[in-house]
């Protein structure tokens, strides 16, 4: 049994429904930081790897937070200061989002009319920074119902000065017809270069592919996950995550848009094949 915070603070991630994947990954963080202030900053490395493992089995299509759980464990275990790690991976997190817009000024079509869904932070900062940079004259955003994330997203674009809307799922096909490209955030890449994400993504993809114009996606590399791919995904019991989202194949993805570089969907089956780190991605970046 591990101590009462830190199972408290796993229900309460198993029980979100409503947050995002790199919010999920930051709260992943503190319940290990709650592990390792528990333990006195000398954490037993079993307990550690168990509470890991917990962490993944209460979001367990969240790629993001299996890794980063592990990920912290595992540096702890070879001996690293458990609260250096813990600040070194926090760190990291927050500076991914920037380094992920940075990445999406290197593909962005010019003055760019851009389609989206749902509510990412990475979209968000990409599009905003694409936006003050030139690049982007306007946004429409997919409202994403039933709980309507899209309008967030609007709003926050409005708010930073990016000319956008949200508009209702059912025109996003009709409006491909004017838009420069699609970009979409991202819950898991699966290793065989598919994207999960919320329903509405492989509508929006399939379309964008008929009128032959780009579908990326904006994560961190910390979401890409050697454990499932598209056959297999679907077969996970989380009956309330499978009803809201869903695959996106590989063959309607253009590019990935990291911290690290640009990922096409050949290179990431490259890159999380058995034997390779799936934890720290390598490969060619753009």
């Amino acid at each position: 049994m591990l101590p009462a915070p830190v199972e408290e603070a796993i229900l309460s991630i198993a029980e979100d429904r409503t947050s995002g994947a790199s919010k999920l990954a930051r709260l992943a963080v503190d319940v290990m930081g709650f592990a390792v202030i528990d333990a006195k900053g000398h954490p037993d490395p079993k307990d550690l790897n168990e509470v890991a493992r917990r962490l993944s089995d209460a979001q367990p299509a969240m790629a993001i937070v299996h890794n980063v759980a592990h990920l912290v464990a595992r540096l702890i275990s070879e001996g690293l200061d458990p609260r250096s790690v813990l600040v070194e991976v926090r760190t990291e997190l927050d500076r991914a989002r920037d380094r992920i817009a940075r990445t999406f000024l290197k593909v962005v079509p010019p003055h760019a009319t851009i389609i989206t869904l749902s509510y990412s932070d990475n979209v968000l900062e990409a599009i905003k920074m694409a936006h003050g940079r030139g690049h982007v004259n306007r946004a429409y955003v997919l409202e994403s119902g039933p709980l309507f994330e899209g309008r967030t997203l609007a709003s926050a674009l409005s708010d930073a000065g990016v000319p956008s809307m949200a508009i209702p799922d059912a025109e996003g096909a009709s409006l491909l017809a004017r838009a420069s490209c699609v970009l979409v955030g991202a819950d898991s890449v699966l290793r065989d270069g598919a994207v999960v994400n919320k329903v509405g993504t492989r509508g929006l993809a399939s379309v964008a592919a008929d009128r032959k114009k780009p579908f990326y996606v904006a994560c961190e590399t910390l979401k890409f996950d050697a454990r499932y791919d598209a056959a297999t995904w679907p077969g996970l019991r989380i009956p309330s995550m499978n009803s809201t989202f869903e695959v996106t194949p590989s063959d309607l993805v253009t590019t990935t848009v990291t911290e690290r570089g640009t990922y096409a969907p050949e290179i990431i089956r490259t890159m999380l094949s058995p034997g390779r780190d799936a934890r720290r991605p390598g490969g060619a970046e753009s």
